[in-house]
């Protein structure tokens, strides 16, 4: 009750706040900004941009703020809270000489609440709720244990529960016995317009930041998973929730299709585990294989394969094409790289019509029928790409590579035995063995192992 309480208080009072500030803009008081750099990854530079110094503004508008009507129930509702001190040691940037701590504590968290707000000053949830649950957990007033669920699109298990790491699980949404008010949640899979949904459900950490770090595992598990499988998307609203407490919404910043149908057997469940841990830790932070993943992930997001056949492009572009695309090299490495000997020549000419393909959809030229079916083979040889360099079993020098075994190919023109290459996706889910996922596993060409990245 007491957190129904806490929550209903600090929202009015936010409420409030909201319309004053942006009262206090509209009648003249300007908003000042920074400039900031945003983007900037690795070797690749930020964007500039204008950021509102909205945390000055709430200070110096503190005084009306406190004359609110809504300011006292706030107050009152703080008051009954143990821990007040912890929250403002960790986010309070100072404490104000005479001022009550739970004035103080309410004034810290009018300025997280509204933290990089614009001229509008909007409350919306994305901006409310983290900075409650922040002082939720900074003052322990939500009882029991917080979890985060998400609810992943395009795959199954047939296990009640798989343990993919400490604190993060996979189960079928049938286990749990009460659900989030979130219609994709709610319906049966056939009025949903999805097939196989699980739960993922990670217990945050403790701290600053706890929260935005289980979003990205959240992101890491997607990305790792969309290079296990295609078709399989987080839901764009998790929930938080503690015992005893009302659910709380939590956006995600990611998306993308979710018409996969992998459904995880009990005996991959150690393959899977294996696998999303592997990419977790190797994932590439920068450079042309972090780029070309970006992108990659990218083209999930479209509607579909055919929407996102540039964006994958790009990516195979930069990964085995540095001389530029009018080296028209890009279709013969492709299919060096993933497809055998005696299906090269077929796979090429495949990969050129893919190509060709874009231009057309660049011209607005009707693509047919089979577009569709193209644009998913490039998706497909990308991801495949993708996932044997971060695991591990392609060297990082795929130019090298490719064009090494054209170059036999010219020279050896008998039949030789059959090399290893990279598995192609089944429609249920990829039966990858256990030499997958030993560190110290090399190619049958001698590929040096991809290794360990560093985030």
């Amino acid at each position: 009750m007491q957190s129904r309480q806490l929550h209903a208080s600090l929202h009015a009072f936010a409420v409030a706040a909201s319309a004053t500030l942006a009262a206090a803009v509209a009648g003249g008081d300007e908003l000042g900004f920074e400039v900031v750099e945003e983007g900037a990854r690795g070797s690749r530079p930020g964007l500039y941009c204008y950021a509102p110094l909205s945390v000055e503004f709430v200070e110096s508008h503190w005084t009306s703020l406190l004359a609110l009507p809504q300011m006292r129930d706030a107050q009152l509702a703080l008051a009954g809270l143990d821990g007040l001190e912890s929250y403002l040691d960790t986010y309070a940037q100072e404490h104000r000489v005479g001022a009550a701590i739970e004035q103080d504590a309410l004034r810290c968290f009018t300025c997280r609440v509204f933290e990089g707000a614009g001229e509008d000053f909007e409350l919306s949830p994305e901006r409310f709720e983290p900075a409650y649950r922040e002082l939720a957990a900074g003052t322990n007033a939500q009882a029991g244990e917080v979890a985060v669920l998400a609810l992943l699109r395009g795959i199954g298990c047939e296990s009640p529960e798989i343990t993919l790491a400490e604190g993060l699980l996979l189960a079928p949404l049938a286990r749990l016995d009460i659900l989030p008010p979130d219609p994709l949640w709610r319906r049966d899979d056939a009025r949903s317009g999805v097939g196989l949904r699980t739960v993922v459900a990670l217990v945050p950490g403790e701290g600053p930041g706890a929260i935005a770090q289980a979003l990205e595992r959240l992101r890491d598990l997607q990305s790792a998973l969309r290079l296990y499988a295609p078709g399989i998307s987080l839901a764009p609203l998790a929930w938080i929730r503690a015992e005893r407490s009302a659910w709380r919404p939590l956006p995600i910043p990611c998306s993308g299709r979710c018409d996969g149908s992998v459904l995880i057997a009990l005996e991959q469940e150690d393959e899977l585990r294996a696998f999303t841990n592997l990419v977790s830790r190797r994932r590439p932070a920068e450079g042309e294989l972090a780029w070309a993943l970006e992108r990659f992930e990218l083209a999930l997001e479209r509607a579909d394969a055919l929407s996102g056949l540039t964006d994958n492009l790009l990516a195979l572009r930069a990964l085995l094409e540095p001389e530029g695309a009018r080296s028209g090299r890009l279709a013969g490495r492709i299919a060096a790289l993933c497809a055998e000997p005696a299906e090269r020549a077929a796979a090429t000419e495949r990969v050129a019509r893919a190509i060709s393909l874009e231009r057309s959809l660049i011209a607005g030229v009707n693509v047919g029928e089979h577009a569709c079916q193209l644009a998913e083979e490039i998706e497909s040889h990308l991801r495949a790409l993708l996932r044997d360099v971060i695991c591990g079993h392609l060297s990082g020098e795929l130019v090298a590579l490719a064009d090494s075994l054209l170059v036999q190919e010219d020279d050896v023109p008998t039949a030789r035995p059959a090399e290893r290459r990279i598995p192609r996706e089944p429609a249920a889910a990829l039966p990858f063995g256990d030499e997958w996922f030993e560190d110290d596993y090399c190619a049958a060409e001698g590929e040096v192992p991809f290794g360990d990245r560093s985030r």
